[in-house]
């Protein structure tokens, strides 16, 4: 019987795309906001609004600005479908973080039972899973836990990675303090060992970003917007983008109550994160 098991934040912890997403939030509440609207606000503090909230769907995210900054957007199902199109055609280029895939291999083989979940829509993931990207790893998990009807992110993916396994132990790794702070929440309850991934965006990625999203917008291939962005518009202040740095990002994880946190260059972040595996709890 498998007795741990380890949850995976795909977006910012398997795969290095964190400064697309909250871009593409942008994008998206701009393109769907009515123009006379967009005078109260500019896509600066949008991207800015993306970081804070993240690990939450975009479709929460629009809710939250709605409730509490200004309400842009009253078509959020629409909003968020187009996201989940621009998010996923901006980072076609992004990969997993070095090492990744052959992390997940050799976990597997040691008998350690690997999940991604995700607050994305299951449809989605499941298609990135058939990928090219997602089939990478595809051999390495049990199961992509996605929204579904009545099935989010959160108590339910524990539950029912807790109940169906029968484990004794969910690792759960991510990069949002949000995510560290819901998974304290259930520790006791499902057995979760939350461990922060503080991976630092720097202001270079972030209009990197931007450049990816603008591309993708301009897609043809896309669902329609009812208020398309013209390329004159596509104008975002680069003092105005507020990311978190690296000690900030580390202490919101570990006030989250994330049990350790893994931090380093990009480059060696998943070997300090095999590293707290092999020296540590799982010693394989």
């Amino acid at each position: 019987m498998i007795k741990v098991a380890v949850l995976w934040i795909r977006d910012g912890v398997l795969v290095d795309r964190m400064h697309i997403n909250p871009v593409a939030f942008a994008f998206t509440v701009w393109m769907f906001s009515a123009p006379q609207k967009r005078a109260n606000t500019t896509l600066a503090e949008l991207i800015t609004f993306g970081f804070e909230k993240s690990g939450l769907s975009c479709a929460d995210k629009i809710r939250l600005y709605n409730e509490q900054c200004y309400e842009l957007v009253e078509d959020i199902a629409a909003a968020a479908t187009y996201y989940n199109f621009l998010a996923t055609e901006a980072a076609r280029t992004e990969s997993f973080f070095t090492g990744a895939p052959e992390l997940l291999r050799d976990l597997e083989t040691n008998g350690v039972a690997n999940f991604i979940t995700s607050a994305v829509e299951q449809e989605v993931l499941d298609a990135w899973l058939k990928g090219q990207q997602g089939s990478q790893i595809a051999a390495s998990l049990i199961e992509i836990l996605g929204a579904r009807k009545g099935f989010s992110k959160g108590r339910d993916h524990f539950e029912y990675v807790f109940r169906s396994l029968g484990v004794d132990k969910i690792f759960y790794i991510a990069d949002a303090a949000a995510e560290i702070y819901t998974a304290r929440q259930y520790a006791d309850e499902y057995g979760i060992v939350p461990v922060g991934f503080a991976n630092v965006i720097t202001l270079d990625r972030v209009f990197d970003a931007v450049s990816l999203v603008s591309r993708a917008s301009a897609s043809s291939a896309g669902p329609s917007v009812p208020f398309p962005m013209p390329l004159s518009e596509i104008q975002v202040e680069e003092a105005a983008v507020s990311v978190p740095e690296g000690p900030e990002i580390v202490n919101a994880l570990r006030a989250a109550g994330a049990d350790t946190v893994i931090t380093g260059d990009p480059e060696l972040m998943m070997q300090n994160l095999r590293n707290y595996f092999e020296q540590g709890p799982l010693n394989f």
